[in-house]
């Protein structure tokens, strides 16, 4: 199996020749695709297509694949309302199988909550306020700085640095006995993706870190599909947000339920999937 990594201009993707067909992560679809061939198999992450003359594009760059692979349902589901002529198949983002766990894994925790990376400023706000109330509570956040890098700081003011990597990423939010978590395309993220609200591999990352998920999103197919709700009601209030943060500090997660849930979504389930989808073609 030969591995290729390239950039084009509006995409990244990762070409893997599989029995002569060539399957290609595409962060967004192409505006004009080179590769329209009967042995390309894209998979389409990011999706935001909306209009019909994005539409019409979109099935025109893609129409001699044997099939398009949708990673989020919801969009899965919007093209298949509007009539796709393509041969789409919903094949939903994972988690690497590095990041496994199990019922019995122990996951020492440090901090109340670690806020790594773009928040939703709907749970800040909502951090700061509980703060306000509660000064001894622990917690991580991103800083910015003069020159316009981003640093890492804790509420009691000792610098962590910079998490640069993804293994620092990964332990660090480890560290926290919980984590925030939203979809995009809401509190002001809407125009960016034209009403969509797919769920991001951030959400599984904090359910293989043993985080207890304070969480807003919209209720889709693709939310219903992870079943956000079951690890998070939709915080709407500060009242509920209180009320999740006294309760995920009082107690621990559940490893059993964290890890038979992870157990559906390891990239070696999606590579087995992946594997009888192109078996039948």
């Amino acid at each position: 199996m030969e591995d290729k990594r390239f950039k084009s201009f509006n995409a990244f993707l990762t070409s893997i020749s599989i029995r002569k067909k060539v399957f290609a992560l595409e962060m967004t679809p192409y505006v004009n695709n080179i590769n329209n061939k009967k042995n390309y198999i894209p998979c389409i992450i990011d999706f935001y297509l909306r209009t019909d003359k994005e539409l019409l594009s979109f099935y025109n760059n893609y129409y001699h694949c044997p099939i398009v692979l949708i990673s989020s349902k919801e969009a899965y589901d919007y093209l298949k309302s509007k009539g796709c002529p393509l041969n789409i198949v919903h094949h939903p983002l994972s988690i690497s199988d590095k990041y496994s766990i199990t019922s019995d894994s122990k996951i020492e925790k440090k901090y109340d909550l670690v806020m790594v990376g773009r928040q939703n400023p709907k749970l800040e706000t909502f951090v700061k306020m509980y703060y306000e109330k509660h000064p001894d509570f622990y917690f991580v956040y991103r800083k910015s700085m003069s020159d316009k890098t981003w640093i890492y700081a804790t509420s009691r003011g000792e610098i962590l640095g910079n998490i640069d990597t993804r293994e620092k990423y990964i332990e660090i939010m480890r560290k926290g006995k919980m984590g925030l978590y939203s979809t995009p395309g809401i509190d002001g993220d809407e125009s960016r993706t034209k009403g969509y609200h797919q769920v991001t591999p951030r959400f599984l990352e904090l359910v293989a870190t043993g985080c207890h998920i304070i969480a807003r999103y919209s209720m889709n197919s693709d939310t219903e599909y992870y079943d956000l709700k079951s690890f998070s009601e939709n915080i709407e209030t500060y009242e509920q947000f209180e009320m999740a943060v006294q309760k995920a500090l009082d107690s621990d997660v559940d490893m059993k339920k964290y890890s038979d849930y992870l157990s559906m979504h390891y990239t070696s389930v999606r590579a087995n999937s992946l594997k009888n989808i192109i078996d039948k073609l």
